[in-house]
């Protein structure tokens, strides 16, 4: 690379990302916390010892103020600490800001990324929190929905890790502020870390939100700022604010529930279970968790001796070459990259350097350390060529029939290399696989594990998901050209853009081979670290479209790296909306409503796409006057349907033999179009020939998640994927804001071909409540075509939340389980790494495979693709 590429910033700059990098990781790190806490506090008081009488009582306060630090020690601690946090978690509804992207932040510091930023949890007298780094004088600014009865609430502070800097005080605030200009509100609070000692906790601001707000849904801006006096020091004062949340207590309705739920709990596994999951739901304790998964999946020794013996009886042993552009590395990075392909108990293996000109004289010196060992071949470049002509040039130096991608400051597993020899001894014909992958930060410790889906066509053009460790056969890799120039930063994006194109077999290897280095500079410190790759992500996806002539635009996703191909609609196809329905009004104390009717005028208000029609399937008695109002002058159909009993499948099928459209939407009487994109954003999904059905994104009125997708294996057979959390929240890598492939959504909102409905048959009316829904979709599959979840169709679900579980028929589970067992156990979309005992994606308690152990790969989506 050139001494003016984007990678080649300052020094300075790059040792000030390095400073904040190694901030943040100490901030991790409860013990260190704890110690400064200790020396802060002696010092100070060795310092108040010489001020005189009139500090006397400050230090009278200091043994009961150490006191209470041991006490936060304590209650910080095994079961009070899980017993705190899940009364917090049964008592109130919180919706972070963190899960939101900010609308604007400022500084007078030059750069606003660095001086407001989250920085991951901060520990303050052992009390924890999701901090946001607010380096004064600076400020963010958020929007979203408020409802009745919430309240803004943050924790403030400066960091520990200052408090022997002797930090200027900071002023505090935090305005909320309708957008239309109602009312606003505000606090304050002023922290002086250096002159007083109780100012060294977190200090609590809480703003009501007013009475005049009576519905959910309006919008508010929050505004969070730090500033120092004027003509004081900025340099020492961390600001930070602590989770910064609206929260509002949960109906007593809801907690009886939750109560319940935890007493069935108890009843069916047994009372660890039920503490484990209301732990897991309050705690947020996937670090530790991953830590102590690390350590019992890591091979030892013996383990890896046992698998260089097996590695020796493989009757397909390729050659296997690993791809490694080299530019200015780090010595101590490089030496430990290519040291783990040395460990590799793999021995059919050639590691290709290629040096990009490096002009780094001790990097040079590394590479040079290795040239005599011949498993190593070295090419260096004339001029600074960038990363794909440099990947092309040490991919000439191999012949094997195997390419794997490895970064210059990056490491495999030992045992990398093995589990992908294995894996091509039982999918012989595998073009292509990926692994999962975690990262390295700075001290080396393992962290931020990545466990992914296997192939998922839809959710790769939204972002480049399979990363590492990709193999590709050597073959394919040079027909479709290997990497191309002008992608630098998304080259292997583009890479596997043009593989997927030519082959269908690709596979997933569902365990961590590969460790990603976490450094400031790298993508996987943040994904603002480089933003040209974003832009070469983007041409890449555009070079896809025009290829395959799919006629769309490729528009920022809600994340860094997470994009959005927005579709162009071909032709104008006529949508049949089918509505089942039961024809009552439901009640809510003494009022009445009646949803169906809610549900038909807001399509009909709100709905852009014109070209459809509603078919509402009702019961002998017919419908409300309100709803027959409301259907006056739409487009639109009655059918009666003369069961004696109640049967969702049943309507369906009579809907649908009564619809005209190309498309169908089959849609519940009690959602309510919010979106006016909803109808649009499922159909450019709808026309894909691959794609089977499209699920929507549902919100509870509330704002929780209702449906995102449906995980199989969860609860026994299924469940909604992070069902009630934040309407805002992102799920697991993007995974609730961006387009996913899911084995089943749910019928509360699909759309699909009325010729794929036809060809699998419609809905079982054996099915007649429960799981009909993801047996169609199951047998959309079945019949090779994908199911997609579009988180850009949104609509509210008013389907009741205090209602409570509902038992279901013995012999739809029976029939479910006969049917498609094999599936509900092996969720294609759903790592096994991940526990069956919610969908919100956590790391299972104990790992789906040993560290030595068989592991038998799944064969791909029907879909093949």
């Amino acid at each position: 690379m050139t001494q003016d590429s984007p990678e080649n910033i300052g020094s300075a700059i790059a040792a000030a990302r390095r400073d904040l990098a190694a901030a943040e990781d100490e901030n991790r790190s409860l013990h260190a916390e704890l110690s400064l806490i200790e020396r802060s506090v002696g010092l100070r008081m060795l310092v108040r010892a010489r001020e005189g009488v009139a500090e006397i009582a400050s230090r009278v306060r200091h043994p009961l103020w150490s006191a209470g630090t041991i006490a936060g020690k304590v209650g910080s601690l095994g079961p009070l600490a899980a017993g705190r946090r899940a009364a917090t978690h049964l008592l109130h509804r919180a919706h972070p800001l963190r899960l939101l992207a900010p609308v604007r932040s400022w500084t007078d510091r030059g750069n606003a990324t660095e001086a407001v930023r989250w920085i991951g949890p901060l520990s303050i007298r052992h009390t924890p929190c999701e901090a946001l780094l607010c380096h004064p004088n600076s400020g963010v600014e958020f929007r979203l929905n408020v409802m009745p009865g919430s309240q803004f609430v943050t924790e403030v502070g400066v960091s520990p890790r200052m408090w022997r800097e002797h930090p200027s005080p900071v002023e505090f605030a935090v305005e909320i502020r309708s957008l239309s200009g109602e009312w606003a509100r505000s606090a304050y609070r002023t922290v002086d870390a250096a002159g007083h000692v109780t100012d060294r906790r977190w200090h609590r601001l809480r703003i009501a939100i007013p009475a005049e707000v009576q519905r959910y849904g309006q919008s508010v801006a929050v505004t969070l700022s730090a500033v120092v006096p004027s003509g004081a020091s900025t340099d020492g004062a961390w600001a930070v604010f602590g989770e910064p949340r609206l929260e509002r207590r949960r109906p007593a309705a809801e907690v009886k529930l939750s109560v319940a739920a935890f007493v069935s709990r108890v009843r069916q596994a047994g009372l660890a279970s039920a503490l484990r999951v209301a732990h897991d739901a309050s705690a947020g304790q996937e670090a530790e968790r991953y830590a102590k998964w690390c350590s019992s999946t890591s091979p030892t020794a013996a383990d890896l001796e046992l698998i260089a013996q097996e590695a020796k009886g493989l009757a397909f042993q390729p050659r296997i070459d690993i791809v490694t552009p080299v530019y200015n590395t780090d010595p101590k990075w490089l030496r430990a990259c290519i040291e783990s392909v040395r460990a590799q108990v793999y021995p059919h293996w050639h590691l290709c350097l290629a040096d990009d000109a490096s002009t780094s004289a001790a990097t040079v010196a590394v590479l040079r350390e290795y040239e005599s060992d011949p498993r190593i071949s070295i090419v260096r470049l004339a001029k600074n060529s960038h990363i794909s002509a440099a990947s092309n040039a040490a991919l000439e130096k191999g012949a094997g029939e195997f390419v794997a991608l490895l970064d210059h400051d990056d490491e495999l597993t030992p045992d990398a290399l093995f589990h992908v020899a294995r894996f091509l001894n039982a999918e012989p014909a595998a073009d292509f696989i990926y692994s999962d992958e975690d990262k390295l930060d700075l001290t080396g410790s393992r962290c931020d594990p990545y466990f992914k889906p296997d192939w998922s066509p839809d959710h790769f053009l939204t972002c480049m998901y399979t990363c590492h460790l990709m193999v590709v056969r050597r073959s394919l890799l040079e027909e479709v050209g290997a990497f191309r120039r002008g992608y630098e930063g998304a080259q292997d994006y583009d890479l596997v853009l043009r593989l997927m194109e030519r082959t269908r077999s690709i596979h997933h290897i569902p365990r961590i081979l590969y460790h990603w280095r976490k450094l400031p500079e790298s993508t996987a410190s943040a994904g603002l670290a480089k933003p040209w790759a974003m832009d070469a992500g983007r041409l890449a996806l555009e070079d896809y479209i025009k290829r395959n002539d799919l006629r769309a635009d490729v528009l920022p996703g809600p994340a860094p790296g997470v994009f959005r191909i927005k579709r162009t609609i071909r032709g104008t196809p006529l949508v049949s909306i089918v509505i089942p329905t039961a024809g009552r009004l439901r009640r809510e104390g003494a009022r009445e409503f009646d949803l169906l009717a809610s549900c038909v005028r807001s399509i009909r208000q709100l709905t852009s796409w014109q070209e459809y029609e509603l078919i509402i399937v009702a019961e002998p008695a017919g419908l409300q006057p309100t709803t027959l109002a409301a259907l006056d002058g739409a487009r639109h159909t009655v059918v009666t349907d003369d069961g004696t009993a109640f049967n969702f499948s049943r309507k369906i099928n009579l809907g649908v033999s009564r619809a005209k459209g190309e498309h169908l939407v089959l849609l519940n009487d009690d959602v309510e179009v919010t979106d006016p994109e909803w109808l649009t954003s499922m159909l450019e999904q709808s026309q894909d020939p691959g794609v089977g059905a499209v699920g929507a994104k549902l919100l509870y009125p509330d704002g929780r998640l209702q449906h995102i997708g449906m995980v199989l294996g969860v609860g026994g057979l299924a469940a909604h994927a992070f069902h009630q959390h934040p309407g805002a929240s992102p799920g697991y890598a993007s995974s609730a804001v961006s387009i996913r492939n899911y084995s089943a959504v749910t019928a509360a909102c699909l759309m699909t071909r009325r010729t794929v409905f036809d060809q699998v048959g419609g809905f079982d009316e054996g099915l007649p409540i429960d799981f009909n829904d993801i047996d169609f979709c199951l047998r959309v599959r079945q019949a090779g075509f994908r199911i997609v979840f579009t988180p850009y169709a949104q609509l509210f679900h008013h389907e009741s939340a205090s209602a409570g579980p509902r038992d279901k028929r013995r012999e739809d589970l029976e029939l479910m389980r006969q049917r498609w067992g094999a599936l509900i156990d092996d969720d294609p979309y759903y790592n096994p790494n991940l526990t069956r005992e919610g969908a919100d994606y956590r790391l299972a308690g104990s790992p789906a495979v040993t560290n030595s152990g068989t592991w038998r790969p799944s064969p791909p989506d029907s879909s093949g693709r």
